[in-house]
């Protein structure tokens, strides 16, 4: 009776300060939502229409309204709104794009799932936290089935997870992170590929300005900053319980995006203030974190230790910091284009742009980068079993407050 008498005081204060602000009553209706659901006095879901961006034409044609045009070297990057939300994408899955049909299935990181014409809120087990800038971190596909990269919270434990969204199953829980203060969930990492019937994930050290936490990336008793392979059938078959876990490579403070080109992986993560990386990923190495880096302290603008040999050194540094996140294969039509090299794509929040990577497939170094500038926050590529989905050379991305677009590279030169 005292948590619903609170919840009820929380609730009028919120509607009489988001009257006039109403963003600053996110946090508290989701609070107050949660509690409810776990009380058994609300239904799960919140059903809502939203926003979908239809052309004069043909519902979803590429030649639309709301188009963006960026005028590259030899090409252009072509890009139209096709679903307009507010908030920030965990992950997202189109299903099939055509003239006819649009089929996607788009989750937020407050919790929120976007399938179709329909919002819902998606039922959370208790211990998933929306502080410390956690929620849904990452989302993944193995045969059909979704499964969240998620932050927690346990009295007095801050932690990671991996549960299946459908039945709640958890199948991942890391140790609890030390100095809670300092935990900052947005560089949790969270990147998902898969490779010859396994998982890689990355799991960050999500800490601001915390040496506690920043040392796990070394100590291998903890995921945190780590790369790790898990077999794929241990999410196909098993309802839970302790998986077979490998660090594959470890030394990384906030790697957003992974991806590989044949026997090749990739990855691009944060730096401190300065020092964003792109890295060649093998198996076993050290790639230096906390211990050495290219960028600076926040706090006083110190440098690192520089790498020696005990530490990989990146492909690659960004000076000063481009905030990376999603990193992909190209589509086709670009592949073809660069036929003689490695073709990637990354995705930046800071930079607001999407970049296309050029990889020399023998000597396994950058050759070039060409900025794509957008205007907008860019989170993840659209994926399907996780793996860009393209269809005719059209491919997805999303923006932090804008939605979703469909994009192309064309006009080659």
């Amino acid at each position: 009776m005292k948590k619903i008498l609170f919840l009820s005081i929380f609730f009028l204060i919120s509607v009489f300060i988001g009257y006039e602000n109403p963003k600053l009553v996110e946090k508290p209706k989701n609070y107050i939502k949660f509690h409810l659901k776990n009380m058994n006095l609300i239904d799960n879901f919140a059903v809502d229409k939203i926003e979908i961006k239809e052309t004069e034409k043909e519902k979803y044609k590429i030649e639309e309204k709301n188009q963006v045009i960026v005028e590259g070297n030899s090409y252009n990057l072509i890009l139209n709104k096709q679903i307009n939300f507010d908030g920030r994408t965990a992950g997202f899955f189109i299903d099939n794009f055509d003239n006819k049909k649009f089929e996607f299935d788009i989750f937020l990181q407050n919790g929120l799932n976007i399938n179709n014409n329909f919002t819902k809120e998606i039922f959370l087990p208790k211990d998933i936290s929306f502080d410390q800038n956690g929620g849904l971190k990452s989302i993944f596909e193995v045969n059909e089935k979704k499964f969240a990269i998620t932050s927690n919270k346990n009295i007095n434990c801050f932690y990671a997870a991996i549960y299946e969204i459908e039945t709640k199953i958890n199948f991942l829980k890391t140790k609890c992170l030390p100095d809670i203060k300092n935990v900052d969930f947005n560089g949790l990492g969270g990147a998902v590929i898969e490779k010859d019937n396994f998982i890689y994930l990355s799991i960050g050290a999500p800490e601001w300005d915390s040496k506690q936490i920043s040392s796990l990336a070394q100590d291998e008793e903890y995921f945190y900053g780590k790369i790790i392979r898990i077999k794929k059938d241990y999410f196909v078959n098993n309802s839970g319980g302790e998986p077979v876990i490998d660090i594959f490579t470890y030394g990384h403070k906030n790697p957003q995006g992974l991806t590989h080109s044949d026997n090749h992986f990739f990855s691009i993560e944060h730096g401190p203030q300065g020092g964003d990386e792109i890295n060649l990923i093998i198996k076993g190495k050290n790639y230096g974190w906390p211990e050495v880096s290219y960028g600076t302290e926040y706090n006083n603008g110190k440098g690192y230790k520089k790498f020696d040999k005990k530490f990989e050194k990146p492909m690659f540094t960004f000076l000063p910091s481009i905030a990376p996140s999603s990193m992909s294969k190209c589509p086709e039509n670009l592949k073809k284009y660069y036929s003689n090299d490695i073709c990637l794509m990354f995705l930046t929040l800071r930079e607001m742009s999407l970049y296309v990577l050029l990889i020399d497939e023998s000597k396994l170094n950058v050759i070039s980068y060409e900025k794509f500038e957008i205007g907008e926050r860019m989170r993840h590529f659209g994926k399907k079993e996780n793996k860009l989905y393209e269809k005719n050379n059209v491919f997805f991305v999303s923006a932090d407050g804008a939605g979703i677009f469909s994009a192309t590279f064309d006009n080659f030169r």
